[in-house]
């Protein structure tokens, strides 16, 4: 019996540039041989073939609720074909990076004419009530409940309904926000390489006037009403297993904002966006860390007349890439970036902020604000005792400007910070993360956060 699979993420496997450099070995001596006339090529391939077995059946163990045919899919391997042991790795890593399994084993069996090939799951819990809870030293505190409900009807599709309500008394822009979220997303819709997202969003705010002639936020203040409503349709160009490449796409985003109460400014109306998305994804999933690089590129443009009070353009950036370090399991090395800038738009409010239980986290909720801003950062995270309970230690640097208040001008800003991360593998993508954080410039001194996903 040939074992190719991990267990719980505690052993790792051939590194993908590895199996890759014995391909390409591969590859250069039967060139070598054809060149030589050493060995025909058809010879040599059955020379090949003839070495391992054939695959006979192919056997799914513990997937209760995922279909069949989603883990065929990214298994990519059938009955005839050769039982390559490169090839049976990077199809159950493929299936792993599904992010539906605890666990994921493929191993072969002899059975006449060939092998069995057995893949063997362990789902994690796909139906989630959870609490939210947001909280910051500024006094910030957001809290709700989320139901999250992945891998809909085994087939991987994902539904997210969302309810906040939040108090925040040091902000700029807001003193009270209750929201409601909902989200939808099907994948390899009717077996295509398809993908639908839907999203629509209700906001209801408590926002402060601002003096105009001192900067200073009054104790007046007036209501505004949000919506959004967005559909987007994609196509996976990603080739390999496991999986690696492009995936683009392209939707409509109608948003609206109205207001009232007796200090309300005019309302911004209704926008009718394009929007294109682009993705390059080589992100494999090991069950208590990710290793490989992600990147992603979304622009909305809407025009005045065109179904739209106002023209904007909106563009960001998302970067994120893991290393692993040394010998020691689930031991990363993280560097993340991101970027956005809005041209145009109704000017009412900063279209980005920094600061609080996100990004800047040493920084006030909404510390740096503008319609274009930057960030980078870099995480270093190590287990402590147990693989689910991670060591955080990270840099952020920041800025923003174009801000409707003239108090920001692109300048830098960074912190640093120590704490944990928390994974909870029983469950699809759950981490939380806690700690303090320490600006470098400005701010007012260590800042507590607190936050997840």
């Amino acid at each position: 019996m040939l074992s190719v699979g991990h267990q719980d993420g505690r052993k790792r496997g051939t590194p993908t540039v590895m199996r890759r450099s014995v391909k390409s070995a591969a590859s250069a001596l039967l060139a070598f041989t054809f060149a030589n006339g050493v060995l025909p090529p058809t010879a040599w391939a059955q020379e090949a073939d003839a070495s391992q077995p054939r695959i006979v059946e192919i056997r799914l163990v513990g997937n209760d609720k995922t279909r069949d045919k989603v883990i065929l899919r990214e298994l990519a391997l059938a009955s005839g074909d050769v039982a390559d042991p490169v090839a049976i790795e990077d199809g159950r890593q493929a299936v792993q990076d599904l992010g539906l399994f605890r666990q994921v084993e493929a191993t072969t069996h002899p059975v006449p004419g060939g092998v069995a090939l057995e893949l063997k799951m362990r789902e994690k819990y796909f139906l989630l009530p959870i609490p939210r809870l947001d909280a910051s030293s500024d006094r910030d505190v957001s809290y709700g409940a989320q139901l999250r409900w992945d891998n809909v009807w085994g087939l991987n599709h994902r539904l997210d309904i969302t309810a906040e309500k939040g108090d925040f008394p040091e902000e700029r822009d807001r003193r009270k926000e209750t929201s409601v979220q909902l989200s939808y997303r099907a994948p390899y819709i009717f077996d295509s390489p398809y993908e639908l997202r839907t999203r629509l969003e209700w906001i209801d705010r408590e926002t402060p006037v601002i003096d105009p002639l001192t900067n200073e936020v009054t104790d007046d203040t007036f209501d505004e009403t949000f919506e959004q409503v967005e559909v987007i349709a994609t196509r996976d160009l990603r080739t390999g297993r496991p999986r690696d490449g492009w995936i683009v796409g392209g939707g409509l985003f109608w948003k609206r904002q109205d207001v009232s109460g007796e200090f309300a400014p005019p309302p911004d109306g209704q926008a009718i966006a394009l929007v294109g998305t682009a993705t390059f994804d080589d992100l494999r999933y090991h069950i208590y860390s990710d290793t490989g690089r992600r990147f992603s590129a979304r622009i909305e443009a809407a025009g005045e007349g065109l179904g739209s009070d106002y023209d904007y353009t909106r563009t960001t950036v998302n970067y994120f890439q893991s290393n692993a370090l040394g010998d020691t399991p689930h031991q990363t090395l993280h560097v993340l970036g991101s970027a956005g800038v809005l041209t145009g738009g109704p000017g009412s409010r900063n279209e980005f902020s920094l600061g609080g239980s996100g990004r800047m986290r040493g920084y006030d909720s909404d510390f740096l604000e503008g319609d274009r801003y930057y960030y980078g950062s870099v995480e270093y995270l190590r287990p402590i005792k147990w693989n689910w309970l991670r060591l955080l230690a990270f840099v952020e640097v920041g800025g923003s400007g174009d801000d409707r208040e003239g108090l920001r001008d692109d300048s830098p800003y960074a912190d640093v910070g120590l704490g944990v991360r928390i994974r909870l593998t029983w469950f699809v993508n759950i981490e939380i993360e806690l700690g303090w954080a320490y600006p470098l410039r400005g701010g007012e001194g260590a800042n507590f956060f607190a936050g997840g996903n």
